[in-house]
């Protein structure tokens, strides 16, 4: 994340910084960003943003939306496959991606840069993401923190989803599968951006969809409530499910460091709460 300062004025002097949130738009052929109809997906959809274009040339533009500014940048060439191999492989939410992502011709860089926090930034970059998509013909899906989303799935889950909470299967990348025959593990990519650390799981005692919903559970409670669950904190439904957050080292590859869950007594249900 690159960030910018910015002087603001107040009671106190401080600095802040102009943080940067960026989504990527694959279009099935290359074509000219069209400003007019961009904007008017943004007033239409998201009136209280005051979209407005503010600078424009060839294969870049500026829009100023409320809390921040909304940079396009249109790229003559497709996302490296390198970097969708895996998504495309793995992907829940996108049948024959391989095929159709692979041949995918260029792609629209999508920036926003704003003095908001993560989870009110992404949803901002996420809302200018799905007009973007909407007033692009050829666009065909979104990559973003190694997740890519079909476009008609991310308008709805934008246009459904969105208002009443975190939109996790577009945002958080959920990874479980078997690691032995009664054991499962598994991992998030996705959460630094909001502001959190990743969360990893190794050795559940549950199946992979029991832990997929049991990650998805604490993700959601962290972007909800905010909340810093600490080093050696105990979460669960109760007191007698005990599951303890180890700050750790990822043992799935992330170069920072984790909330790994260890767990300490039977599974419940999965709702979360800190005891």
């Amino acid at each position: 994340m690159q960030r910018q300062p910015c002087r603001t004025l107040g009671k106190k002097k401080s600095t802040k910084y102009m943080a940067i949130s960026l989504s990527m738009i694959m279009l099935s052929q290359q074509q000219p960003l069209n400003l007019v109809a961009i904007e008017q997906e943004i007033r239409i959809r998201y009136p209280d943003l005051h979209a407005a274009v503010s600078t424009t040339d060839t294969n870049v533009a500026a829009l100023d939306v409320k809390d921040g500014q909304l940079i396009l940048g249109n790229m003559p060439a497709p996302i490296p496959w390198s970097d969708l191999e895996g998504p495309c492989a793995t992907s829940l939410l996108w049948k024959n991606a391989t095929k159709e992502v692979s041949a995918h011709k260029g792609h629209i860089v999508v920036t926003i840069m704003s003095e908001l926090e993560p989870v009110e930034r992404t949803i901002l970059l996420t809302q200018c993401t799905a007009a973007v998509l909407a007033a692009c013909e050829s666009a065909i899906g979104v990559y973003r923190s190694s997740l890519i989303v079909p476009k008609h799935l991310f308008l709805d889950f934008t246009r459904e989803v969105l208002p009443l909470g975190p939109p996790l299967d577009i945002w958080i990348d959920f990874r479980v599968g078997w690691q032995t025959k009664t054991t499962s593990g598994g991992f998030t990519q996705g959460m630094e951006a909001l502001g959190h650390m990743e969360l990893e799981v190794v050795e559940s005692p549950e199946k992979p969809a029991e832990l997929r919903k049991r990650l998805q559970g604490l993700a959601e409670y962290l972007l909800r409530s905010g909340a810093v669950i600490r080093d050696g904190d105990t979460v669960g439904q109760d007191a007698e499910e005990k599951i303890r957050v180890v700050y750790s080292d990822s043992a799935f590859g992330n170069t920072n460091r984790v909330m790994r869950l260890q767990y300490e007594s039977a599974p419940q249900r999965p709702w979360w709460k800190l005891i």
